[in-house]
């Protein structure tokens, strides 16, 4: 195992970070957390430092995006109004790199659902489908997941989406996510509102967390009561495309703080 500690600094905070909806598999332990990415794990103590103990230092180096300038960007983005108060709350949240194909599925089963059950789908689905690591299971490969069916999908209580996540697997069998990361955002976003099940939000959760495209706002319940006396009566999307228009290459930053603080302030 390797060890990667990392200095208290008010612009990193595992616990926002882990809890602010973008990432699954991770459970709470008696000294931090317990972590699982793709086919690797870590064990994060939290005190006056955080030490992460994991199996490839570099993996989770730029899994946390330790290389990114947070205070720069928070200082670009302050408003001196809802956005400053934002950043103050939830400013040691860092964007997570994680892997497209796993963020696909994952977004997926996460549409119209509650963190638990999410959680648990996903848990599931890799104690079924994912490769032995010894000691945890991987998440599944596209290949593991088209061989599962839409019924093995249900019966781990995927719901409606059991038939979202077969038909994604299968045409996911001859796509190159390689190929995908090269697109511009706009492309990008209709390949994957191409995949069945997959709208706009959906899309950009995914454009933000599994390809770390800033240039996207996703709006959900949280977002639009942000900004409803802003956007009176616009729709979600065409409120995405403002919002983006409005914030430019940082409004995936811009997003994620904002929804942090108006989910746990409720304000």
């Amino acid at each position: 195992m390797e060890k990667i500690v990392v200095p208290k600094s008010q612009t990193f905070d595992v616990t926002a970070t882990l809890e602010c909806g973008q990432v699954f598999r991770f459970a709470p332990t008696e000294e931090g957390f317990k972590l699982y990415a793709l086919n690797h794990t870590a064990d994060i103590k939290l005190g006056e430092q955080v030490e992460i103990l994991c199996d490839d230092a570099e993996f989770f180096k730029r899994y946390f995006d330790f290389d990114t300038d947070y205070d720069f960007i928070q200082r670009q983005v302050q408003d001196n109004a809802l956005v400053s108060q934002a950043v103050e709350f939830g400013k040691g949240i860092h964007i997570l790199r994680q892997d497209p194909t796993e963020t696909v599925f994952s977004f997926i089963i996460s549409q119209n659902n509650h963190i638990p059950r999410i959680k648990g789908i996903i848990e599931r689905l890799c104690d079924g489908l994912g490769e032995d690591m010894g000691g945890y299971r991987a998440f599944p490969t596209v290949e593991a997941l088209a061989a599962a069916g839409e019924d093995y999908f249900a019966s781990i209580g995927a719901g409606y989406r059991a038939a979202y996540l077969d038909r994604v697997a299968k045409a996911m069998l001859d796509e190159d996510m390689s190929e995908w990361a090269k697109l511009d955002t706009p492309s990008l976003r209709q390949k994957l509102m191409g995949l069945y099940g997959v709208g706009r939000k959906v899309a950009d959760c995914i454009l933000l967390f599994g390809f770390n495209r800033f240039d996207v706002f996703p709006v959900d319940t949280w977002i639009k009561k942000a900004f409803e006396a802003e956007y009176p009566n616009v729709p979600a999307d065409k409120m995405s495309v403002l919002l983006t228009q409005k914030y430019g290459k940082y409004s995936g930053f811009v997003q994620q703080w904002l929804f942090y603080f108006k989910r746990e302030k409720k304000v």
